[in-house]
């Protein structure tokens, strides 16, 4: 009988597995005691690093499904998961997380997911986030105001680049959005965790250089109120945006790019803001397609169901585990 092995980094071991991002687990281990079995939580190896896609050796090959928390591991016996952007949303993906998950493989349109069940979904979501003042990481709680039509310019540490999600830093994002902005206000929020010291000192150079430059720790929800688009690398906060019915301009590899313009060598962020300033819907279209259909929700009676069906296509349905 296999067993079933979560991988977790080391400063996860000791957290209780109801903490945020580890919830998933702790639901994975409280069905199979259900079972009448146990999961094994076991320390992430070192040398998973965040652009492995298959490791050099057979250690996933002992009949076991591995479960690695936050990586993107293209193997047999092996799934990826972790936080769909949303709390309480997760991927379980035997291709990846994030930015590498199987549904940016997928080909979307509108009526793939009808308005009538969209729309009930949106706003629930917008009540949430929206009215709710609420993101993935804690937000400020007192209200600012912005310009309005300003290009809201959200960093995400050097984790995109690390992952070989993109070749952009966030300052060089942030250099190419200047160029050709145009005299429109540019409000800029550094990650709240992953920020670097030295990235906020030449951040701080640029805005007393450049007076279209705001440089904020607001609230991302006042940001989103008054912006005209969003840009990032694949930023959850593109998704959030949404929320708001802002568009996203992206700089790198993400799995929600069917609702958003990635910047190329063949399409350059004047002309990406050019047409997403245009888009008027599809919203919640997109919000519910990419989270109701194709991320598991905590939400649903049926979420358990639905984790042992992921579980049985990567080969291991519950009747091995009994």
């Amino acid at each position: 009988m296999p067993n079933i092995i979560i991988h977790l980094k080391t400063a996860d071991m000791t957290r209780p597995l109801p903490f945020n991002h580890l919830q998933l687990y702790g639901v994975i281990k409280d069905m199979s005691a259900g079972k009448g079995f146990d999961v094994i939580i076991r320390q992430r190896d070192e040398d998973i690093k965040t652009m492995m896609r298959q490791v050099p050796d057979d250690r996933f090959n002992d009949g076991n499904l591995h479960i690695i928390d936050d990586r993107c591991v293209n193997m047999a016996n092996v799934l990826n998961a972790g936080v769909a952007c949303f709390w309480r949303f997760w991927h379980i993906d035997p291709k990846g997380t994030k930015a590498f998950s199987s549904i940016g493989d997928l080909v979307y349109h509108p009526t793939n997911m009808p308005f009538k069940r969209a729309k009930p979904f949106y706003d629930r979501m917008r009540h949430r986030y929206v009215h709710g003042r609420m993101s993935r990481y804690e937000q400020a709680r007192s209200h600012e105001t912005f310009p309005q039509g300003a290009i809201a310019v959200f960093f995400q540490g050097s984790h995109p680049r690390l992952a070989g999600a993109t070749d952009f830093t966030d300052l060089g994002m942030l250099a190419t959005v200047m160029e050709q902005a145009g005299d429109r206000p540019i409000i800029v929020k550094p990650h709240p965790l992953l920020i670097s010291q030295s990235d906020l000192t030449l951040l701080e150079d640029l805005k007393s250089k450049d007076e279209r430059l705001i440089v904020t720790d607001a609230n991302i929800h006042d940001i989103l109120g008054a912006c005209d688009v969003t840009v990032s690398i694949n930023s959850t906060v593109a998704l959030e945006g949404f929320l708001h019915r802002k568009p996203a301009i992206l700089f790198g590899k993400s799995d929600f790019h069917h609702f958003a313009r990635t910047v190329t060598v063949t399409l350059g962020f004047s002309q990406a803001l050019d047409i997403e300033r245009n888009r008027e819907d599809g919203f919640a279209h997109y919000i519910a397609w990419y989270l109701m259909k194709h991320c598991l929700s905590q939400n649903r009676a049926s979420f358990v169901d639905d984790i042992w069906k992921v579980f049985a296509k990567a080969g291991f349905p519950e009747e091995r585990f009994l």
